[in-house]
């Protein structure tokens, strides 16, 4: 009996004990998952930036290349003074372009810019006109 006794005081001494325990252990996994999120989320966002710099990028380059089918083969005449906007456009994933002419006598300049939501990527190309 006297046994008994002593195990019940030290299981009555000990109640706390378990609770304390998993009180720490939820707090250290919550301060490890909000460190990882912390390092993962400016990865996902920086993620995000590129993909739009990229279709940017690539609307640009369509610009560009608008530019060049029309001098090439539809036989755009170009003026001789710089010309802002003389081609725009949209493309299908909702990213524009738009496309500005400059010269300095033999070349000629089309600067595209290229937007897609709020981000925007320029192209210059330059070449002589025979």
């Amino acid at each position: 009996m006297r046994m008994l006794q002593i195990a019940n005081n030290k299981i009555k001494n000990n109640e706390g004990t378990a609770l304390l325990m998993a009180l720490l252990v939820l707090a250290s996994i919550l301060t490890v998952s909000l460190g990882t999120a912390d390092l993962i989320v400016p990865g996902i966002k920086m993620s995000r930036t590129q993909a739009q710099s990229t279709k940017a990028f690539f609307a640009s380059e369509a610009g560009v290349e608008k530019s060049l089918w029309e001098i090439r083969k539809n036989g755009y005449f170009l003026l001789e003074e710089a010309t802002d906007n003389i081609f725009n456009g949209s493309l299908d994933n909702i990213s524009t372009y738009q496309v500005d002419y400059a010269t300095s006598s033999p070349m000629v300049i089309f600067t595209s810019t290229g937007e897609y939501q709020q981000t925007r990527r320029s192209v210059a190309v330059s070449f002589e006109v025979l």
